[in-house]
């Protein structure tokens, strides 16, 4: 079945000369963007994450996290800009470029940015649970058949994995991802003071990649 364009791309057609500006308006947000998504994990462990006990049983844990994380995002985003920027956060937001059929449902994403300009170009974070510094079975597939394979980010260079660690030892596990992507991590230096590195991918059908790795402690 042909595939036709839905309203978004018919309205923003992508030319060549779109492909450089997509990735610069993604290098030129993403100090920002990150900044937000930390601080906005400050809050959602002062006001959620502290009154949790983590021994107990929990369902729904990664959605709910998700859903609130994304709320303590939108009340720094309303705070910051009175709800005029070069881009707005969004919660579950499709990446209509890489749907597989005319009618199929689109991937999403967990947290996304979009840009206010062109609403095709997105810069995209999925998160995970993380049981421990050993368990990244869930995050690093989607590491390798979202982001690496090209289904996310397809317009930009820029992307983010938020691991919500619900036990301890963040350094560890950027180590052990690190050791699965088979390359050394690189700090950035606006959050050294975070548990937060990239990795760095070449990718065919997309722009090659700085994929940041964000280790969010819950029980500390």
């Amino acid at each position: 079945m042909t595939r036709r364009p839905s309203p978004s791309e018919f309205a923003w057609p992508f030319g060549p000369e779109d492909n450089e500006l997509a990735i610069s308006w993604a290098s030129s947000v993403t100090t920002q963007v990150l900044g937000w998504t930390w601080r906005a994990f400050d809050d959602l462990k002062t006001n959620l994450l502290s009154r949790i006990d983590w021994t107990q049983p929990l369902e729904q844990v990664e959605r709910d996290m998700v859903r609130n994380h994304f709320g303590c995002i939108q009340r720094i985003f309303a705070t910051e800009t009175d709800g005029f920027a070069a881009f707005y956060p969004s919660h579950e937001e499709p990446e209509m470029e890489t749907r597989s059929t005319a009618n199929a449902k689109p991937p999403a994403y967990d947290l996304a940015f979009v840009a206010t300009a062109n609403p095709r170009w997105i810069w995209p974070i999925e998160a995970k649970i993380v049981p421990s510094p050993k368990a990244l079975a869930e995050y690093m597939k989607d590491v390798n058949e979202k982001f690496v394979a090209g289904i996310a980010a397809p317009f930009v260079g820029e992307g983010a994995m938020v691991g919500y660690l619900t036990s301890s030892d963040a350094t560890t596990t950027l180590d052990n991802i690190s050791f699965r992507l088979g390359q050394p991590l690189s700090a950035i230096d606006e959050f050294r003071n975070r548990p937060h590195k990239s990795s760095f991918h070449c990718r065919s059908d997309a722009p090659d990649l700085r994929l940041h790795h964000m280790i969010m402690t819950c029980d500390d």
